[in-house]
């Protein structure tokens, strides 16, 4: 054999077992994926590296993904910076304005989308019964118990001190009364049935008074009694009685104790009734919901948000540790396929293997060729 030819089949030999040397290690990272026994002996380097350190692999990968990849500051991070919560945002506002735009009343959306039946009715009555048995239970309370005892002092100096203006805006009423047309007219009538109501000869009097205009000396009279100061007080003192006497009093002795639960529920329907969306939302949505959607959009929805923004990022931290990440990653890589895991890794670096399978071959073929010298010109 030629020294040329020898020279060539040791650098071959040499490649060949450098470049089969690196795909074979390759390989063994995966295969086989079993022990193989002979008998009772467990062949050496089975299984593969990676199927014999399957579960410590996958212990430390999910806790690297736990710990270092999905971390609560990178997720905020995302949040603030993504276009998650402005995406979020922008579906509720679309989802909300079709929402309010629906023939259908709540109940009937509800119904239809959720299967959900007489839900906002239900809301309804319990609003309504709430409130019901808000105000009786503060009645019960206080009905049998003076005004005087529960109503605040302040409350009760100050309308005593509003008394007096109180007189004088009567008064001043009456007079501006009996100085109308109609007080007049109403003043002539009553003098005209005064002495029609006498007799015969009383109503001929009647008639001669009403020539004689006695109805508007009556009527002059009664303003010169308002404006005498003396009424003014005699009036003034009668009101303060009368605000004390009703001070000292309960309020069952103005209010029939058993009209009221009957009173109360009118009230309580009535005040729901006039309330804004509980009111409401009886009726198709697209006839009041106008009203509400700048400030469901512009204010409600925002702080929404800005809330949901604000609790993840308090409670993220222990929403990923209560979920388990790590254990989710260990659970998925121990169930994944051995073949098609590697499969895999071996499409995502074919073109690294292969460098790493050439690089052997030209190692081994550097070795062969330093071999064929020594061989040829030292041995």
């Amino acid at each position: 054999m030629s020294n040329v030819l020898l020279l060539g089949l040791l650098i071959v030999i040499g490649a060949i077992v450098g470049g089969g040397t690196n795909i074979i290690a390759i390989r063994m990272l995966f295969r086989p994926y079993n022990a193989i026994y002979v008998g009772s002996l467990r062949l050496p380097f089975t299984p593969g590296l990676i199927p014999k350190r399957r579960e410590e692999i996958a212990d430390k990968l999910g806790k690297t993904v736990e710990d270092h990849l999905l971390t609560p500051e990178g997720i905020q991070k995302q949040v603030k910076e993504g276009l998650l919560l402005s995406e979020m945002e922008q579906r509720l506002t679309d989802a909300i304005e079709d929402l309010l735009k629906e023939e259908q009343t709540l109940d009937e959306w509800l119904e239809m989308h959720l299967d959900k039946r007489d839900q906002m009715k239900r809301v309804r009555e319990v609003v309504e019964k709430s409130l019901e048995t808000r105000i009786l239970a503060w009645i019960h309370e206080y009905e049998h118990r003076p005004f005087n005892e529960w109503v605040p002092q302040s409350w009760q100096h100050d309308l005593t001190e509003r008394i007096p203006g109180l007189s004088n805006k009567i008064l001043k009423r009456a007079e501006e009364y009996l100085s109308s047309e109609e007080g007049t007219e109403q003043i002539e009538k009553m003098v005209a049935g005064f002495f029609e109501s006498k007799g015969s000869f009383t109503g001929l009097m009647g008639k001669m008074a009403h020539r004689l205009s006695l109805a508007s000396i009556v009527t002059k009279e009664l303003i010169y009694f308002l404006q005498k100061d003396e009424t003014e007080r005699l009036l003034t003192e009668l009101l303060e009685n009368e605000w004390e006497i009703a001070l000292a009093k309960p309020p069952s002795a103005f209010i029939a104790s058993e009209k009221i639960e009957e009173h109360i529920k009118i009230f309580s329907e009535g005040i729901v009734e006039h309330t804004p969306i509980v009111g409401e939302w009886g009726k198709p949505l697209n006839t009041w919901s106008d009203k509400y959607q700048t400030i469901i959009s512009d204010t409600i929805l925002p702080t929404v948000m800005t809330t949901a923004s604000l609790i993840l990022s308090r409670y993220l931290k222990s929403l990923i540790k209560k979920i388990g990440i790590k254990d989710i990653v260990t659970a998925e890589i121990n169930a994944f396929p051995l073949a098609k895991l590697e499969e895999m890794l071996i499409m995502i670096a074919k073109r690294e293997l292969k460098l790493i399978a050439t690089l052997g071959a030209v190692i081994g073929g550097i070795v062969g060729l330093f071999q064929g010298i020594i061989v040829l010109f030292f041995i």
